[in-house]
């Protein structure tokens, strides 16, 4: 960490509410710790765990955005041999098209490649069309590192410049980025991955004030600013510039992942390097129109991470900082947030159908006592700890998208090798996303016939004390209105077009 950095913290105010809630926290776990139910010991123990989960990542979450860094784009240094990179397999020729004109006409003198591991004639007579180098290779070994790899035997750089196909950058892109590697040790500058379909499956827009917000707000406003502080910021993948001595280093991009991105940081942060995230958006890409691609994206990070947790040993491998584990911890753990939403979700469903209590019966006011605290403060204090990108309603309802795709992508742990899967970038969506929801049709259905069975005393202990039934409904109400959130989300959203286009108003007389 350079101490040199400014930074924002804070504040008294949200620091008043996080201690509050540290307190509460303090309060209310032993004193849950101690009511677990015996009889339905293993149920308890489960439930109790998923608590003291969340509890672990909240404390995680808040070591890593406790602080974060304020940056000001210092001059680029003249003289500086920029090669800029963007690989391709199989998206449209028009979206290449405008990708490559966007990085050809960046300030900074630069030369522009395109990287087909399509090995298509379209994309070559595309490069001499519009004046960039091509380059191609005979197999897709390694996927998209592979390819980056391959530029690097042939490519003569200082830093590189990566976009994905999609990614158009602003002139000024290299102009912003390129000063901080007037110090020597600056391996990577990432920027913002800033999206301009507005209408894709990851944005909310509030119809009343005309507000977006958008699933990773949070990540890259909030998280990658905190682990800049600690110098463990994420190269992305896009949207980024590397020296090229650094990545020599390491040895090139790293292989044997399924997320090149998240690995060759951590290889970068290994060896000495320092890594800078530049918060001004420099470049807009296409954000996943429908859930099928916003899932395979998440599962493919998520498989990612474990590959790279279990080949490289987060926690001791040799290296990083504390601050630094501690933070790429932090971002594997949260793909195990799908296992303690998806208790969350059963939980109220075994309790009403088989009578299983999760606590003894202590009463309703005493339960409330504790449980509500502890609670509203836990919602309070993801609101102030997250500068308002973090926002409860639309965070549960993404998490009740993708729980069952984050279960999934944990079991990337235990394969050695996964195909990598590049994220569809056509426009079209199709009517056959039911498959994809499942899970959540499965939930949804599954809370109301628990209300069901809780109402007409149909559990497996027969009636359930008052206040246990009316928790137990009022919890499978909020799983059910989450799962109804997010197949209306997925069902509701339709695009027919193979490319993205714009709304251009135009003037008009009659």
């Amino acid at each position: 960490m350079t101490q040199q950095i400014p930074y924002e913290s804070l504040g008294k105010g949200k620091t008043v509410v996080i201690l509050i809630f540290l307190f509460a926290a303090v309060w209310y776990l032993p004193w849950r710790a101690g009511v677990l139910n015996k009889d339905h010991l293993v149920f308890s123990v489960v439930l109790y765990g998923a608590e003291l989960f969340s509890f672990f990542t909240i404390m995680l979450h808040l070591f890593m955005t406790w602080r974060l860094t304020v940056r000001k784009a210092p001059p680029a240094p003249p003289g500086l041999l920029v090669a800029v990179l963007v690989p391709t397999i199989n998206e449209p020729v028009g979206m290449l098209r405008q990708t490559l004109l966007g990085a050809i006409r960046m300030d900074y003198p630069h030369q522009t490649w395109l990287l087909d591991d399509g090995r298509r004639p379209q994309m070559r007579r595309l490069a001499r069309e519009i004046g960039c180098n091509y380059l191609t290779r005979t197999d897709n070994t390694d996927a998209k590192a592979g390819s980056l790899n391959n530029a690097l035997h042939h490519i003569e750089a200082d830093v590189l410049a990566i976009f994905d196909a999609d990614h158009i950058p602003a002139k000024e892109f290299l102009t912003h980025t390129l000063g901080y590697f007037s110090d020597k040790n600056v391996a990577f500058v990432q920027t913002p991955q800033d999206f301009y379909n507005l209408d894709s499956y990851q944005h909310i827009k509030n119809s009343h004030s005309q507000s977006i917000w958008t699933e990773q707000s949070l990540f890259f406003r909030v998280i990658q600013r905190g682990k800049d502080y600690w110098n463990a910021a994420f190269f992305c993948g896009s949207c980024a510039v590397i020296r090229r001595t650094a990545l020599d280093s390491i040895g090139g991009f790293a292989t044997g992942t399924v997320t090149e991105d998240l690995h060759t940081s951590l290889r970068l942060h290994k060896k000495g390097y320092t890594s800078v995230y530049h918060p001004e958006s420099l470049a807009y890409g296409l954000a996943p129109l429908s859930i099928g691609p916003y899932l395979q994206q998440r599962i493919r990070w998520g498989q990612g991470a474990m590959q790279v947790w279990r080949k490289e040993g987060i926690l001791f491998t040799r290296g990083l900082t504390i601050p630094q584990r501690i933070n790429y911890l932090a971002s594997a753990i949260t793909y195990f947030d799908g296992w303690q939403k998806g208790i969350f979700y059963i939980a109220p469903v075994l309790v009403l159908v088989l009578g299983w209590l999760p606590i003894v019966d202590i009463g309703s006011v005493t339960f409330l006592w504790h449980f509500i605290p502890y609670y509203v403060l836990t919602f309070w204090a993801f609101e102030e700890i997250n500068r308002g990108y973090g926002r409860v309603l639309q965070t549960e309802q993404f998490n009740m998208a993708r729980f069952w795709a984050l279960m999934v992508s944990t079991l990337g742990w235990f394969r050695e090798r996964i195909a990598f899967s590049v994220t569809p970038k056509n426009v079209s969506s199709h009517h056959g996303d039911h498959h994809y929801i499942i899970p959540q049709y499965s939930i949804l259905a599954a809370n109301a016939i628990a209300i069901a069975f809780g109402i007409w005393g149909l559990s497996g202990y027969g009636a359930l004390p008052t206040g246990a039934l009316v928790a137990n409904i009022l919890w499978s109400c909020v799983n059910i209105g989450l799962a109804a959130l997010v197949v209306a989300m997925t069902l509701l959203r339709r695009h027919r077009r193979n490319e993205y286009r714009f709304p251009v108003p135009l003037c008009g007389a009659y």
